[in-house]
């Protein structure tokens, strides 16, 4: 069953919803939104057990891709253009591959492919689990007790926007035990049926200095997506919409408009 997401809407027009990455929320696509908002009705949500929307304990891609196609169905939506980072470029895909096709008119995906990666995000899980969340004082002593871990200040910083401060102390807005329990599957892809296809417009945007989009992965994208551009952006990796802001939003409206 699906569950309700959160998410907040920008600019009128026809509809594009950004789909967030792993440990993101909509929160971070704000710029992005604000810039095609002058075009476009943009959508963007939290996914599951992430951000404000609802928790579940399972995470596979077919019951994350439900979830968006229910907001779809609940806003009425026609002809709309997906645009997902990382785990949300996976649910983006299978959004348009197992769903509804005639729902979506354009996808593009952002650093990331149809297949299955090894996680290491063991430690990063082992960092978050160990921040004394009931004796941190505030978030600076946050950032320096979790960095002093990771020693990735980026990655600390990124991770700290999830950390909010409740009645009883700090606590992680994203549903942490779910999302470790589910990590293999997060990391993997899953078994689309033969000859299911995606034909309509496609584009994957990768970062150069990404291994997300590997050149052996470009057969694995045109199995699905015969009509895929594939491109790369150089001086940027796997946060690319952040390392290179400009010239992702130029792709991502020069695509939408095409």
């Amino acid at each position: 069953m699906p569950v309700k997401l959160h998410y907040s809407t920008l600019g009128t027009g026809k509809p594009v919803i950004i789909l967030h990455g792993l440990f993101g929320s909509s929160r971070n696509w704000q710029s992005v939104a604000k810039a095609l908002a002058g075009e476009y009705r943009v959508i963007t949500p939290d996914l599951r057990n992430h951000g404000q929307s609802e928790h579940a304990d399972s995470m596979t891609y077919t019951e994350m891709a439900e979830d968006v196609l229910a907001l779809i169905r609940d806003q009425s939506l026609e002809k709309v253009s997906l645009v997902g980072h990382s785990m949300g470029g996976k649910v983006a895909m299978l959004s348009a591959l197992l769903n509804s096709p005639s729902l979506i008119e354009k996808l593009a995906v952002l650093d990331i492919a149809p297949v299955s990666y090894e996680h290491r995000y063991g430690k990063l899980f082992e960092a978050m689990h160990n921040l004394p969340l009931d004796r941190i004082k505030n978030r600076n002593e946050a950032e320096k007790i979790l960095n002093d871990q990771i020693n990735d200040i980026f990655l600390t910083q990124f991770l700290l926007q999830n950390l909010v401060k409740s009645e009883k102390g700090f606590e992680w807005r994203f549903n942490l035990r779910a999302i470790q329990d589910n990590i293999e599957t997060i990391s993997s892809f899953p078994e689309i049926e033969p000859n299911t296809k995606y034909d309509k417009p496609a584009l994957f945007l990768g970062g150069a200095t990404s291994h997300f989009i590997q050149p052996q992965y470009h057969d694995d994208i045109r199995k699905y997506f015969p009509n895929a551009d594939i491109e790369l952006i150089e001086n940027a990796g796997h946060m690319l919409h952040i390392e290179q802001p400009e010239v992702v939003v130029d792709k991502i409206r020069n695509f939408l408009g095409t």
